[in-house]
C-alpha cells in the first residue's frame, strides 16, 4: 500500500538497497490495474516515477503517469482513478491519451465506494437507525461489499456476476441471513443512486452517475433467510430481565433504556434518541417529532416509565442516552443489543434480541386487555387506509392513555410475581 512514509523510506534506502528498482503498489480491484511507484537508484540521484501497472494477454505492462514528487501521492491516485483505471477496466489501451479521455471518469461515473458513501451519508442525514449496520456491511468490515466488489470500479459497470462471489462466500460459511442482508444493502444502495439522479426535487444535489439498472435485482432473494421471529418473553422472563436491568444500571445506562422499552413497547431507536425536549413531565407523556415512518409520535407513559424518567438525567446536550465518546450524539442503536447478550451469557436465559421486547409488549398488552387498534397506535404502527393517511388528524391520546392504564396494572402484576405464565 502506498503511503508517504513508505515512499520516503524507499527513496532513502534505494542507493544502499542493492536492488535495481523498488516497486510499491496500491491495492485495487481485480482487472483495474494498480497504481505503482518505481524507485531506481541512479549514478547521481534516485528516480521515482508513477506507473499504471496492468495485464494484457497474460503479460504485465506499464504505462508512465509522471514523476514523484512533481505529482504527489494524492494527485497520482486521483489521476489513476479518473483516467487509467476506467480505461484498463474497459480493455482499452491506457497509453493512448484519446482512449483515456474517452473513458475518463466524470460527473456521470462514480465509483462503487463513492456510491456506498453517498448512500450512507443519506441514511445518516435521515437519521435512519440502519445507517450503522449499512456502513459496516458496505464499507467497514474486513469482508465489506466495497472491498470484495472493488471500490474503484465504476458503479455503472457493476453487474450481478460481480456481486455473486461475495454473496456465495458468505452463504457458504453458513451465514444465510447475512448473505440475504448484504444483498439487500447493495440493492438499496444502487436503488438510491438511480433515484437520486432522477429526483426532480433535488437536482442541485443529485449527481449524474449514469446507473441505468440495479445489478442486485437479477439476484433472487433467499426465502429461507427472512423468516419472521416469533420470540417473545413470558411474564416470568420479562420480570427476570427487568430485575437484572434494574440491578445493572451502574454498568450501563442502556439497561435503563431496555426497561423503558419493556414499559412502553417502543422501538430501540426511539428510546435511544429520547431527549429533554420530548419529555412532558407534567402530562406524563413523551413526544418524538420524527420516527421510523417519518411521522411524529406521542405516548402517555405508564407509572413504571414515569418512575424511571424521574430518576434519569440528561446531559448538557439534552440527551438521556448519549454516545460514550461523542456526548452531542445519542448512543448507538446497537448498544442495547450488547446488554442483552451480557444478560444471556450471565444467566443462561433463552436467547432474544431487543426487538423481541417490542413483540413482548404487543403480546402481553393484548393479554392485559388493550385492543389491537390501541396497541398499534401506542407502538406507532401506521394505518394503511386512506382515512388515516389523509384525513384523520385526531391524536387518540385519550385512547392511548386508557390502554396504558390497563398495561400499567398488568405490568405491576408481572413485576410483583402475581402473573408468571
Amino acid at each position: 500500500m502506498l503511503t508517504e512514509a513508505g515512499i520516503k523510506a524507499a527513496i532513502r534506502h534505494a542507493p544502499t538497497s542493492g536492488k535495481a528498482q523498488t516497486i510499491i503498489k496500491d491495492a485495487g480491484p481485480r482487472g483495474a490495474g494498480r497504481l505503482a511507484l518505481i524507485v531506481r537508484p541512479l549514478a547521481t540521484r534516485v528516480a521515482s516515477e508513477w506507473y499504471a501497472v496492468y495485464f494484457r494477454d497474460g503479460e504485465r505492462r506499464l504505462t508512465k503517469i509522471g514523476a514523484y514528487p512533481d505529482i504527489g501521492l494524492a494527485d497520482a491516485r486521483q489521476k489513476f482513478r479518473d483516467e487509467y483505471a476506467p480505461t484498463i477496466l474497459r480493455g482499452a489501451e491506457p497509453r493512448n491519451k484519446f482512449a483515456r479521455r474517452l473513458h475518463r471518469r466524470n460527473a456521470r461515473s462514480v465509483t462503487v465506494r463513492e456510491l456506498f458513501e453517498a448512500y450512507i451519508k443519506h441514511l445518516k442525514k435521515e437519521d435512519k437507525s440502519a445507517s450503522y449496520t449499512a456502513e459496516r456491511v458496505l464499507l467497514k468490515r474486513e469482508d465489506s461489499a466495497v472491498s470484495m466488489i472493488g471500490g474503484d470500479r465504476l458503479a455503472c459497470d457493476i453487474e450481478a456476476e460481480d456481486i455473486m462471489p461475495l454473496l456465495s462466500a458468505i452463504h457458504a460459511r453458513g451465514r444465510v441471513a447475512m448473505a440475504h442482508s448484504v444483498r439487500s444493502w447493495i440493492h438499496s444502495a444502487f436503488a438510491f443512486g438511480m433515484k437520486a439522479e432522477n429526483d426532480y426535487t433535488r437536482q442541485n444535489e443529485a449527481a449524474k452517475w449514469g446507473i441505468k439498472h440495479n445489478p442486485a435485482t437479477a439476484i433472487p432473494t433467499d426465502p429461507n433467510a427472512s423468516c419472521p421471529s416469533n420470540r417473545y418473553l413470558s411474564p416470568s422472563e420479562l420480570r427476570a430481565f427487568w430485575l437484572w436491568c434494574e440491578q445493572n444500571e451502574s454498568r450501563s445506562n442502556l439497561c435503563i433504556a431496555l426497561r423503558l422499552m419493556m414499559a412502553t413497547g417502543q422501538r430501540v431507536q426511539e428510546i435511544v434518541r429520547m431527549s429533554k425536549a420530548g419529555y412532558l413531565a407534567d402530562e406524563a407523556m413523551f413526544e418524538w417529532d420524527k420516527t421510523k415512518n417519518g411521522l411524529p409520535h406521542s405516548i402517555p407513559l405508564p407509572r413504571q416509565a414515569v418512575g424511571i424518567m424521574s430518576g434519569l438525567r440528561h446531559n448538557s446536550h439534552g440527551l438521556y442516552f448519549p454516545h460514550h465518546w461523542r456526548p452531542e450524539e445519542h448512543a448507538l442503536y446497537t448498544g442495547p443489543n450488547k446488554q442483552v447478550h451480557i444478560y444471556i451469557e450471565e444467566t443462561g436465559a433463552v436467547p432474544f434480541v431487543p426487538r423481541d421486547l417490542r413483540r413482548t409488549w404487543k403480546t402481553l398488552a393484548g393479554r392485559a386487555g388493550v385492543s389491537k387498534e390501541d396497541r398499534d397506535r401506542i407502538q406507532n404502527h401506521v394505518k394503511g387506509d386512506v382515512s388515516s393517511r389523509h384525513y384523520d388528524r385526531y391524536d387518540y391520546i385519550k385512547e392511548k392513555r386508557a390502554g396504558m392504564l390497563k398495561w400499567q396494572k398488568f405490568l405491576d402484576d408481572i413485576l410483583s410475581g402475581k402473573i408468571k405464565e
